[in-house]
């Protein structure tokens, strides 16, 4: 079904609202051009132009003035809901609500976790999405932590907590084992299984180590199911570049093995919370549950 994309919509409604993609790339916390591509794809959606550009500023075209005009009612209503939901539903919070941005999801060791299971008081709703809508719900009280790759650009009142390293290891079949004496520039000599655009960062991060390290394997396909990536790995179609938990997990078969470690794709994991938080969150981050 044909159906109006409301993040692409809510860009549009911020930009509209500043008058600068530049604010409001500073107001969402993502890059200018994430904010110029979303609005494209939301005016290929309505098939028309919402801005044009006159003497270097951004004006709304006649469209763009009444999708503005729809943008208020629609967001207009969507604050008052909240409200109203949440002013008459007086129940307590049984809930601990955790987000997670999609490239933590590649590696984050869920094991670290399981303490929040053993809380009898609540029940734990993990949800992943985009880093700077995580953080809008955060805000909002609708999430009550979130995992992310990064600390930087956080707004004020959030502090960031950190829990781990992301470890990365290019992982084969046996078959390549003659691979590791010489790595990684012999990773140019086995085919590689890639990361689709569905994780941009992580596809643009191994591209770029690839670049610099001039390697140039032969790309049999891309994907972002993990299962599908341990299937190539262990079958011998190619070599796969996964997380320390992927790489424990795939080696668990004996026909797997590390080739070696990208030092150069190292990040580090971030818990964020709001400022004051001293409940449940905290306690989990500053290592006080059992």
């Amino acid at each position: 079904m044909d159906r109006l994309n409301f993040s692409h919509f809510y860009y549009f409604y911020i930009v509209a609202k500043e008058g600068s993609i530049k604010t409001a790339a500073e107001k969402l916390f993502v890059s200018q051009p994430t904010i110029s591509d979303q609005i494209k794809l939301l005016e290929d959606y309505f098939q028309c132009s919402l801005f044009e550009r006159k003497h270097r500023q951004l004006e709304l075209t006649k469209e763009g003035f009444l999708a503005l005009e729809y943008a208020d009612k629609v967001f207009q209503m969507s604050r008052e809901l909240t409200s109203r939901l949440r002013n008459d539903v007086k129940l307590p919070k049984t809930s601990f609500d955790v987000g997670m941005s999609p490239y933590m999801g590649q590696f984050f060791l869920y094991s670290q976790i399981l303490p929040l299971f053993h809380q009898r008081d609540y029940t734990i709703n993990l949800r992943h999405d985009n880093r700077h809508l995580l953080l809008a719900e955060l805000e909002q009280g609708n999430l009550d932590m979130i995992f992310t790759d990064e600390k930087e650009t956080l707004p004020s009142g959030f502090k960031a907590y950190k829990i781990g390293q992301n470890r990365t290891y290019a992982v084969a079949h046996k078959k390549y084992k003659k691979v590791k004496s010489n790595f990684p520039e012999k990773l140019s000599e086995v085919p590689y299984f890639a990361y689709n655009d569905n994780e941009p960062k992580l596809k643009y991060e191994i591209d770029l180590f690839f670049r610099q390290n001039n390697i140039s394997p032969r790309i049999i396909g891309e994907g972002d199911d993990i299962d599908l990536f341990q299937v190539v790995t262990e079958n011998g179609l190619g070599f796969t570049v996964v997380s320390e938990a992927a790489k424990t997990r795939f080696c668990l078969n004996k026909d797997v093995i590390v080739l070696g470690e990208i030092e150069e794709l190292q990040t580090t994991m971030w818990g964020v919370l709001k400022q004051n938080d001293r409940g449940l969150g905290y306690q989990f981050l500053k290592g006080k549950l059992s």
